[in-house]
């Protein structure tokens, strides 16, 4: 494999994410992908009364795919009787900036799973004291402190907000 890697997104069906990455996976191999995977993220959500953790995906319908041969990797979805497609135009594949790039394969860590978050607010500042949102508390744009849910301005695949969990336990 060459030794230069793109970020790619592939769109799935809403709800097929996972099964979707885990296909792509067995379909490219691993001597094509590096990654392949939904971006998710865990909150606090209250079921029949009690807080429970539960991991949602944080952008419906895509995958994101780390490979160094791409067009290898298009060949091998055509196999695939499944809704996938590469994000792009003609035959141009788009790929994600370095930034994007960054935020994908950093944020939700090696699972991939974007954890709770624990912060106070302090005279109307939000201060994050656990969690992937510590240092990142310039992303955040609104904060429900009801549903325990931030709202963070990412400026990925056209999605002007997404939600990350963030449990408010003081505010001052």
């Amino acid at each position: 494999m060459p030794a230069s890697t793109g970020w790619h997104v592939l769109q799935v069906a809403p709800g097929q994410e996972r099964s979707m990455a885990e296909r792509v996976s067995s379909l490219a191999g691993p001597d094509l992908l590096r990654e392949c995977f939904p971006l998710s993220y865990q909150l606090l959500k209250k079921q029949q009364g009690t807080w429970r953790l539960v991991t949602e995906v944080m952008f419906p319908g895509y995958v994101f795919l780390s490979t160094g041969d791409i067009d290898a990797v298009r060949e091998r979805l055509k196999l695939s009787t499944s809704f996938a497609r590469l994000l792009g135009a003609g035959d141009a594949i788009f790929s994600l900036t370095p930034e994007e790039a960054a935020f994908v394969s950093e944020f939700g860590g090696a699972d991939h799973v974007v954890g709770m978050s624990q912060g106070v607010i302090e005279d109307g500042r939000t201060v994050v004291r656990s969690g992937p949102l510590r240092g990142r508390e310039g992303l955040v744009r609104k904060i429900d402190r009801h549903k325990r849910v931030a709202y963070l301005d990412v400026g990925l695949l056209d999605q002007a907000r997404v939600r990350v969990g963030l449990e408010i336990t003081r505010k001052t």
